[in-house]
C-alpha cells in the first residue's frame, strides 16, 4: 500500500507516497504506457490546471481523473450521472488498492451519513456523486470541511442547452464550483463540437482552461446505412443482420456481444420479442421503466458475457464498458450525431474490426420531431409546475422545498419536462408577469431549433453518399486522415465502382433490364420536376388507370410493368433502394432519386443484381407471417385464444404494460374487445370517471377521480374504447349518408377555404409543404365537424397531441369566427 494515514485535529488524511504518472499507472492499474491523450492532460491537472477532455467513447477518459485523485493531496470530487456506473468504477478501484467510495439514492440514511462523515474526515481519494447530491444541505456541509483536491465532471456536455442530453441537474455544478473554489476543475465528455466545447467553459468560469481534444477516428469500426423505409422492412434488416457473419458473436455467450438500439420503450420490447420469438436468438431489452433490480440484472448479465445481446433504448449507454462488443445496430436513428457516435462507439472498445450499423428511413425524423416538441414544457406546463411550487420554487428559502419526483407525480407530467421547467422558473425567481413567460418562451424555442439543427446534420450523415467516417470528424472539427483499409459503406461501393467500371457487363437478363427502366423511370420523372415515393412509382409502372396518373402517362415507361403484379413491382423497388440505387429524401412523404451508383449504373446500362420473380399469394402470406407476425399481432392471436393479459406477458416474457399497450392499440382498431382486457365492473366504473371528467383524451385527470388501484394500463384500455365508440358515434350522421343542406355545404366549403389559406400561410412560415401542417383529409373533418374545444378537435383523424399544441388554438379560432 502506497498511502500513509495521518491524524491531525482529529481528521484522518491520505497521503501517498511521492511516485510519478507512470509508475502509478503501471502499479495500480497495470498498464504498461498511456493511451493517446492522456498523460498530456493528466500532467496537466497534475500541474493545478483547469481542462476541458474531450476523447471519444473507449479512449480512456476517466483514468485521466482517477490517477489525478489519487495522486493530488486531498479529496477528488467526481460528478457522475448514473449510479451503476459510480458503483462499477468504485469496485474497480477498490480492487486496486484505491480509497474510494460514492453516494447516491441507492444507499440507505445510516450508511450515506457514515460515508458522509468520512468525507469530511478525508478517509478518501476519491469520491463519486450524482449532480442531485448538491441539493442536500448536510452534503454541502461536509463539502465545506473537506480538502477537495480536484473537481471531476464526467459526461460535461450535460451541461450544455446545446449539446445532445442537456441535464438541468448538471448546472448545480457551476454554482458549486463557485463557492468550493476547488484547486483543479477537470471536465470530461466523449461527444462535444466547438460549440457545446465553449459552453461548457463558459458554464464552469472556465476561460482560461486547456482543451484536449483527441482524434474521434476510430478505425476498426466499419460505419454503415441500411435503408429500411418501414417497419416491415426493418424488421427484415434486423432478421438478416443478426444472422449474418457481422453478427456471429450474438448467436450465443461467449463469442462477443451485440447492442440494438431503438428509439423508444415499446420498441424495445418490441424488437426484443422479435429476435428472440422470430429470430431465435438470445436476448433481453432494457429501459428505464423496468425495475431497478431487473435493469441491474440485464447490465450485469450482459457486461459478464452471459448474455450476448441486448435491445434497449438510450438508457443503457453510459458504464457500458464490454470491450468485445462486435456491432451497434440502430433501429432508429438518434437526434444528433453526438448522441449517434457516443452509442456507436460501445462497438470494438479492444480494437478489434466492428459495425455500426443505422436502419434508416426518412420517417425516424418525425420521431425525432416529436422528441424535440415535447423536450421543453409549454407555457400552460410552466404555469401547472408554478402553481405547485407556489413558494418553493428553486431559489426561494423554504426547509422542505417539493422535489422533480413530488412534482411530476402530482401534474402527471414527464419528469424531464418537470424539471427544465424547475430550472427555467429558478431564472425568473417566481416571477411569473407577461414578459418572464415571454422570455422563458423565446428560449424554450431557441433551443428547439438548435436541436433541430442537429437532428438535419443526422439525416445527413443517413443519407450522404460522401465517406462517412469524413463526415463525422469534420462535424467534430478533428481534421486527422480518415482513411482505412475497411471504411464505411460508401467507400466500399465507390471502390467496387471504380475497379467494374471498365469491365461491367451490360444488362441482358429480364430482371436487369426491368431495374434500369425503374432508374429511367425516376430519372424521366427528376428532369420533370416530378417527385414521387415508392407507391407513387409502382402505380406509374404498373399503368394505373386512377385518375391521378393521367399526368404520367406521357413517361415513356407508363405501364412497362403491366404484366406483373403491383407486389412484384414495389419488390423490385426496394431492392434498387437495399441495394443503394435508389435513396429516399423527405420526411412525412419521402420521395426516389438515384443515388450516384444508381447514375452510374443507368448511365453505363449496367447489370444489376435484382431478382425479378413471380410473387404467389401463398408466398405473401409466408413472407407476412415471417416479419410481420409483428409483435402486436402475435398478442391479437393469443388474446383471442382466450388468455389473460398476465398470461400472454408471462409466456412472451413482456412486461405486462407492453401487452396492455398492445391490447389498447387493438381496443381502438377495433380488433379486439375491451372485454377480453377489463372487467365490465371496472369498466364502468372508468366510465363514470371519464364522464366526471368530460373527456378521455387525457389519462391524468381520469387517474386523479378513480380509486387508487386503477393504473394506467387498464385505464388506457377503456378509455381508447370509450374514444373508438365515441369517433363512431360522430361519424353515424355520415355513414347514413344524411346529405348536409345546401346552407350547410357553403357554410362547409367556406371553413375549408379558411383552414386551407391559413395552412398556405403557416407553411411558407415554416418553409415546409402544406401537407406538413395538416392534410386536406385533416381540414376536411374539422370543417365538418366544426369543434369548440381541445378535446373535440383531438378526435379528428390527422390531429394528434403535438398538431393540437402547436395549431389548435389557430383552429379553433377559425372555426369560433366562421
Amino acid at each position: 500500500m502506497e498511502f500513509m494515514a495521518c491524524r491531525s485535529s482529529d481528521k484522518i488524511a491520505l497521503h501517498m507516497q511521492p511516485m510519478n504518472p507512470h509508475a502509478a499507472l503501471e502499479k495500480y492499474f497495470h498498464y504498461p504506457a498511456f493511451r493517446p491523450g492522456q498523460e498530456q492532460a493528466l500532467n496537466h491537472v497534475l500541474a493545478g490546471n483547469d481542462a476541458l477532455v474531450v476523447m471519444p467513447t473507449g479512449s480512456g477518459k476517466s483514468l485521466i481523473y482517477q490517477l489525478a485523485g489519487l495522486m493530488m493531496e486531498g479529496t477528488a470530487l467526481v460528478f457522475s450521472p448514473l449510479i451503476a456506473l459510480m458503483k462499477d468504477q468504485v469496485d474497480s478501484m477498490a480492487r486496486r488498492g484505491i480509497p474510494a467510495t460514492y453516494i447516491n439514492s441507492s444507499l440507505d440514511l445510516a450508511e450515506q451519513g457514515r460515508r458522509v462523515r468520512g468525507l469530511a474526515n478525508g478517509e478518501y481519494k476519491l469520491m463519486l456523486i450524482a449532480p442531485e447530491r448538491l441539493r442536500n444541505p448536510n452534503f454541502r456541509t461536509a463539502l465545506a470541511q473537506t480538502n477537495i483536491s480536484m473537481m471531476a465532471i464526467d459526461e460535461a456536455h450535460c451541461l450544455s442547452q446545446w449539446g445532445h442530453d442537456f441535464r438541468p441537474d448538471y448546472l448545480q455544478i457551476a454554482q458549486a464550483r463557485q463557492q468550493l473554489q476547488p484547486k483543479v476543475t477537470l471536465a470530461l465528455t466523449a461527444t462535444a463540437t466547438p460549440r457545446t466545447q465553449g459552453d461548457i467553459m463558459d458554464l464552469l468560469g472556465l476561460p482560461d482552461a486547456a482543451r484536449f481534444i483527441n482524434g474521434f477516428n476510430r478505425p476498426n469500426l466499419f460505419f454503415e446505412v441500411l435503408p429500411a423505409p418501414d417497419p416491415k422492412t426493418k424488421l427484415n434488416r434486423v432478421r438478416d443482420f443478426l444472422r449474418s457473419p457481422a453478427a456471429e458473436g450474438a448467436s450465443q455467450p461467449g463469442r462477443g456481444g451485440g447492442l440494438i438500439y431503438a428509439g423508444t420503450r415499446r420498441e424495445t420490447e418490441e424488437v426484443s420479442a422479435f429476435v428472440r420469438e422470430i429470430v431465435g436468438l438470445p436476448v433481453k431489452h432494457y429501459h428505464a421503466g423496468l425495475d431497478p433490480a431487473t435493469r441491474a440484472e440485464v447490465q450485469d448479465a450482459f457486461l459478464s458475457g452471459d448474455l450476448p445481446l441486448v435491445v434497449a433504448t438510450n438508457a443503457f449507454g453510459m458504464g457500458i464498458d464490454r470491450p468485445d462488443v462486435r456491432f451497434v445496430l440502430h433501429v432508429n436513428m438518434p437526434g444528433s450525431l453526438e448522441a449517434y457516435y457516443q452509442e456507436a462507439g460501445r462497438a470494438g472498445r479492444d480494437g478489434l474490426p466492428a459495425r455500426a450499423t443505422l436502419l434508416y428511413a426518412t420517417r425516424d425524423a418525425m420521431l425525432q420531431e416529436h422528441f424535440i416538441e415535447t423536450s421543453s414544457p409549454t407555457e400552460d406546463q410552466l404555469r401547472r409546475v408554478h402553481g405547485l411550487l407556489r413558494d418553493d420554487i428553486v431559489g426561494a428559502q423554504h426547509a422542505a422545498p417539493l422535489s422533480a419526483e413530488e412534482i411530476t407525480r402530482r401534474s402527471g407530467l414527464k419528469e424531464t419536462v418537470v424539471r427544465v421547467a424547475i430550472e427555467q422558473l429558478a431564472a425568473v425567481k417566481g416571477d411569473m408577469n407577461g414578459e418572464a413567460m415571454r422570455q422563458l418562451m423565446e428560449m424554450a424555442e431557441r433551443r428547439k431549433d438548435h436541436k433541430r439543427a442537429l437532428l438535419r446534420t443526422m439525416t445527413q450523415y443517413a443519407q450522404t453518399e460522401d465517406c462517412r467516417r469524413r463526415s463525422m470528424l469534420d462535424y467534430f472539427g478533428d481534421h486527422e486522415v480518415a482513411e482505412v483499409d475497411v471504411c464505411c459503406d460508401n467507400c466500399t461501393q465507390q471502390k467496387s465502382a471504380s475497379t467494374q467500371s471498365e469491365e461491367t457487363r451490360p444488362a441482358t437478363t429480364q430482371a436487369e433490364r426491368a431495374a434500369l427502366i425503374v432508374m429511367d423511370t425516376i430519372a424521366l420523372l427528376a428532369q420533370r420536376g416530378q417527385g414521387v415515393g415508392k407507391g407513387k412509382l409502382s402505380q406509374i409502372l404498373k399503368g394505373s388507370e386512377s385518375e391521378e396518373m393521367t399526368r404520367y402517362k406521357a413517361n415513356r415507361n407508363f405501364a412497362k410493368f403491366a404484366a406483373l403484379r403491383m407486389a412484384e413491382v414495389e419488390s423490385l423497388v426496394s431492392q434498387l433502394i437495399s441495394a443503394g440505387y435508389l435513396k429516399q429524401s423527405g420526411d412525412e412523404r419521402p420521395t426516389l432519386q438515384l443515388s450516384r451508383r444508381g447514375e452510374a449504373a443507368l448511365k453505363a446500362r449496367a447489370a444489376v443484381d435484382v431478382t425479378l420473380r413471380p410473387v404467389t399469394q401463398k408466398q405473401t402470406e409466408i413472407a407476412r407471417a415471417r416479419t410481420s407476425e409483428n409483435t402486436i399481432e402475435i398478442t391479437r392471436r393469443m388474446m383471442g385464444q382466450g388468455m389473460s393479459v398476465e398470461r400472454v406477458a408471462a409466456e412472451r416474457t413482456l412486461a405486462l404494460s407492453t401487452i396492455y399497450s398492445h391490447c389498447a392499440q387493438l381496443i381502438a382498431e377495433g380488433l379486439l374487445s375491451v372485454d377480453a382486457v377489463v372487467p365490465k365492473e371496472a369498466q364502468a366504473v372508468i366510465r363514470g370517471a371519464i364522464e366526471q371528467v368530460g373527456s378521455a383524451m387525457a389519462l391524468s385527470p381520469l387517474k386523479t377521480v378513480l380509486p387508487p388501484n386503477y393504473d394506467y394500463n387498464v385505464i388506457k384500455c377503456v378509455a381508447e374504447d370509450w374514444k373508438r365508440s365515441h369517433t363512431e358515434a360522430n361519424a353515424a350522421p355520415e355513414a347514413a349518408a344524411v346529405e348536409p343542406s345546401p346552407e350547410e355545404l357553403e357554410a362547409m366549403t367556406t371553413l375549408f377555404t379558411k383552414l386551407r389559406e391559413w395552412r398556405t400561410a403557416k407553411a411558407r412560415e415554416a418553409s415546409v409543404p402544406p401537407y406538413v401542417v395538416f392534410s386536406d383529409d385533416a381540414l376536411c373533418g374539422i370543417a365538418q365537424m366544426r369543434p369548440a374545444t381541445r378535446e373535440a378537435l383531438l378526435v379528428v383523424r390527422g390531429v394528434g397531441q403535438v398538431k393540437l399544441e402547436r395549431y389548435g388554438e389557430d383552429v379553433l379560432k377559425i372555426v369560433a369566427e366562421s
